[in-house]
């Protein structure tokens, strides 16, 4: 940029606290950066415009140093028509905020508190008005830097605490459209503004009188043909656009005849069409057919009509404003048109967090006592699965998901002698559950997780178990002899060795390598685990505050034929009704020597977790789970939720040609599976499920329910029936989302534990009444 396309501001006292926000207008045509801090001594301060008066007569003053001579300490930007920050040695893709390089005002919050203060949740940004993403380091300008704008900001505040959720929504106005509905119909100038647009949004307020009645909301037309319409009946919303003498068609399914207003929008961008209701996104799909594709060639439209089709049939009910927009508007600004009570999200475990380059595997619990325990896989080197050096690790809240506590290492397997590496150890894929019924560990929570050697993953396991029938170790010599690992460290028939609890070794008292280690790290290596794959157990008896030592308990549930057993991740429950009242279930899936073959079912502890033992899986009557080829019985990792009769209803991800969620359940507290089936109403995109029982028969479900072409589309949905039928859905983030676990907060909203892909783990606080 050029000298007089800036502003430097220097009064920046109010980042000086624990807590503060800045808070910016922009409108941008192009990438570039918005706003970049830079040494004090590295350029002379210029007066500086109040916010609302910005402009290129307040350059800086001649003289002064090139900031193109000065590396920023940090830097906001727009990259690939997307945000971006750097600071800190963090780089915060937003790549979800795509869309911000249109020339339209947007307004951007970041929000901040310092780990050790009481709130302590680092950093938020919101765009326009709702919040589009976290990171747990609190990445701040310095209040002694001199924040250097471009020309494309139009205002610039500051203030000396972090601003909630509710008040940066509250602060925000969406635009007018630009074209605003003011009768049943639209002028010929208004029209003509807008019928070739291929890009846009269509807003309406707009409600029916009840169930049963139904119209159209907006129609479109040439030469009195009908081309273009939106319309809603008891399904939802219906969305058609006739492209080249093809009707396209667009339903958003969903109960909206209520009688009660609500905020329909139709969004033509990126290639699709999106259908938000409320604020809520309730249908994403492919093709951006707008106004201009509506038609033929020779014929323009010429005539909108609105509460009424283009015959003059009208609505049963009304349109109370609404307008169209010549440009896609945000997500925020769309939630803002509805008014939607926002979210407040917290990074956990992100990417950078105490030096690891990746975190994944999100699994939530909440203790008899209230704490809340996240847990995740910490993949030091890389975002990948196993063979990779990943532990297993938590963070705490004591305060019912308000704050959480510094990250605790419960599982973490010696690096290599070369540091942390791809080769190196792991666990991965956690699974925790709480005991509130047994007598012998009141409020106790297990954890069940995989555990992998160095360069040891799913798809290069041995199918051979890696322990004998006492639960012991075995190990395997340089010629391939083997022998078991006993509890005091002793090697049977070898009494030359020893194993300290880490797994390093000592032969006649000099080191011989560790157990853990891929084969061929160490020169001095002498005895190793066998390259299979583990089944770990650890527990607390005091909300997580300290934990066991590693338990191995796969000898307990894996059988000879099983290349692989592992947790379905997330969490486990326990019965309360029934003759199996106090039961322990955990999913669990498993496959023989084909690795994609999976089958799915529940690890079953009666005795508080001392004990496991394997439940059938979901078609073990239906195929050998041993060995089959039909992805018609595949079923993968799973979660399970107890209903009012006892029964234990099961959700598996799944490679059934329906795409949609798989379904099973329980009469015998999770021992065998009946009426497998797959629920035509939930999509399912081969992720990890999860569901959480609300009491009763009622359900809540969440899922990854979209491929965009990435994993997206976090959807929550409430059952009243026991899954038969869902009442209602939200969707949580419309973008980048994968896997989930939720957990009852002590104040009965939801907890919920979310990962966006590669980029960290996310809690986020569902308030209960999203769904009532």
């Amino acid at each position: 940029m050029t000298v007089s396309d800036r502003f430097v501001y220097d009064d920046l006292d109010d980042l000086a606290g624990p807590e503060s926000s800045l808070c910016i207008e922009f409108s941008a045509r192009t990438d570039g950066v918005l706003l970049s801090a830079l040494p004090a001594a590295s350029v002379s301060p210029a007066p500086f415009a109040p916010a609302a008066e910005l402009s290129p007569a307040a350059s800086d003053p001649a003289g002064s140093t090139d900031p193109a001579d000065t590396d920023p300490l940090w830097q906001l930007s727009i990259e690939h028509g997307s945000l971006v920050l750097r600071a800190a040695g963090r780089v915060l893709d937003m790549e979800d905020t795509y869309g911000v390089a249109f020339g339209t005002p947007h307004t951007l919050v970041l929000t901040f508190a310092a780990p050790a203060s009481p709130a302590g949740f680092g950093t938020r940004v919101y765009l326009d008005g709702y919040q589009v993403f976290s990171c747990t380091a609190d990445l701040r300008p310095s209040a002694s830097s001199l924040l250097e704008t471009s020309a494309m900001l139009t205002s610039l505040t500051t203030h000396p605490r972090a601003l909630a959720a509710a008040d940066v929504a509250a602060r925000y106005t969406c635009p007018l459209p630009g074209v605003e509905f003011s009768a049943a119909y639209v002028s010929a100038p208004d029209v003509a503004a807008v019928r070739a647009l291929s890009c846009g949004t269509l807003h309406t307020r707009m409600r029916v009188r009840g169930r049963g009645q139904k119209g159209t909301v907006l129609a479109a037309s040439t030469g009195g043909r009908e081309v273009l319409s939106l319309s809603v009946d008891d399904a939802g919303f219906l969305y058609r656009v006739c492209v080249r003498g093809t009707w396209e068609e667009f339903r958003a399914e969903g109960f909206w005849t209520d009688g009660n207003f609500h905020d329909v929008v139709v969004r033509a961008f990126r290639g699709a069409i999106d259908i938000y209701v409320d604020g809520f996104l309730a249908l994403h799909q492919p093709g951006q057919h707008f106004f201009a594709e509506a038609g033929s060639a020779a014929e323009d439209i010429d005539a909108i009509w609105i509460g009424q089709n283009s015959t003059g049939e009208r609505l049963f009910g009304e349109v109370r404003n609404g307008g169209i927009y010549t440009y896609p508007l945000t997500d925020g600004q769309i939630a803002a048109l509805a008014h939607r009570e926002p979210l407040t999200t917290t990074a956990l475990f992100d990417s950078g967090y105490e030096g690891s380059a990746s975190y994944r595997i999100p699994s939530l619990v909440t203790t008899s006592s209230g704490v809340l325990i996240a847990g995740a896989d910490q993949r030091l080197v890389n975002s990948n699965d196993t063979p990779n050096e990943i532990h297993f690790v938590i963070r705490r809240s004591l305060d019912g998901g308000q704050s959480w506590q510094p990250l605790q290492t419960v599982i973490a397997y010696p690096s290599g002698p070369d540091g942390p590496s791809v080769d190196g150890p792991s666990t991965i894929d956690s699974c925790m559950v709480v005991d509130t019924l047994s007598k012998e560990h009141p409020g106790r929570i297990t954890v069940l997780v995989d555990h992998f050697p160095g360069g040891v993953g799913f798809a290069n396991a041995t199918k051979e178990r890696g322990t004998d029938d006492a639960g012991r170790l075995l190990l395997e010599d340089r010629d391939g002899s083997r022998c078991a690992l006993n509890p005091d460290g002793s090697v049977d028939g070898h009494l030359e060795y020893h194993v300290d609890p880490d797994g390093f070794v000592t032969k006649n008292g000099a080191p011989a390598g560790n157990i853990h280690w891929k084969q061929g790290l160490d020169p001095a290596e002498s005895l190793l685990t066998l390259c299979t794959s583990f089944l770990v157990e650890v527990h607390s008896d005091d909300d997580g505050a300290t934990w066991s030592q590693p338990r191995y308990i796969d000898w307990m549930v894996r059988e000879d034929w099983m290349k692989f057993l592992g947790t379905g991740p997330g969490c486990g429950i326990q019965l309360h009704h029934g003759p199996h009242a106090g039961r322990l279930l955990i999913p669990y899936y498993c496959c023989g020597e084909n690795p994609v073959m999976n089958a799915s079912g529940m690890l079953i502890s009666d005795d508080g977790g001392e004990t496991w033992r394997r439940g059938q899986c979901v078609f073990e009557s239906d195929v050998d789970i041993s060995n089959f080829e039909d992805n018609r019985f595949v079923s993968s990792e799973s979660t399970c939720v107890e209903l009012a009769d006892g029964s234990v209803l099961t959700f598996f991800r799944n490679q059934h040609p329906s795409g949609r969620i798989g379904t099973a359940i329980s009469h015998d507290g999770g021992e065998t599976w009946q009426n497998a089936s797959f629920d035509v109403a939930v999509p399912d995109i081969f992720s990890q499920p999860n569901a959480l029982s609300l009491g009763g028969d009622r359900v809540l479900f969440a899922n990854a329910s979209l491929m965009r072409p990435y994993r997206g589309c976090g959807v929550l949905r409430l059952s009243e029936d026991g899954g038969r039928t869902w009442a209602r859905s939200r969707c949580v983030q419309p973008y980048h989302y994968v896997y989930q676990c939720m957990a009852l907060r002590p104040d009965g909203d939801i907890g919920l534990l979310w990962e966006r892909e590669t980029a960290g783990v996310y809690y986020t606080r569902v308030p209960r009444g999203w769904f009532e």
